[in-house]
C-alpha cells in the first residue's frame, strides 16, 4: 500500500533557500546598487522589449480568440457537469482581479 505522506525534495528546497537568502541579503546590504540595477533592468525592458511585449501579448490575444471561436472551442475538458457556471466563473475571475 502507498503511504499518504509527501517526501519533500531536500535539495530543491536547500539550493532555493540559498538563492532567496543570498539574494535578500545582497540587496539588503547594497541598497544604492540594487536600486540602480533595478533602474537599469527596468530601463532596458521598457524601452528594448515593450514594443515586442505588447506585440506578442496582441498576438497571444488573436490566438485565444481565434481558438476561442474556431471548432477547438467547443472540445470539453473533463467529464461531467461543470462545477460552475459561465456566470459564475466571470464573476470569480472579475473579483480575482
Amino acid at each position: 500500500m502507498m503511504s499518504n505522506v509527501k517526501k519533500k525534495d531536500v535539495p530543491l528546497i536547500s539550493i532555493s533557500l540559498v538563492a532567496i537568502l543570498f539574494i535578500a541579503a545582497a540587496l539588503s546590504l547594497f541598497p544604492q546598487q540594487s536600486a540602480d540595477a533595478a533602474n537599469a533592468i527596468y530601463t532596458f525592458v521598457t524601452r528594448t522589449l515593450g514594443s515586442a511585449v505588447q506585440v506578442l501579448v496582441l498576438l497571444a490575444m488573436g490566438l485565444v480568440i481565434y481558438l476561442a471561436t474556431s471548432k477547438y472551442g467547443n472540445i470539453r475538458l473533463g467529464e461531467g457537469k461543470p462545477e460552475y457556471s459561465t456566470l459564475s466563473w466571470l464573476f470569480m475571475f472579475i473579483c480575482a482581479g
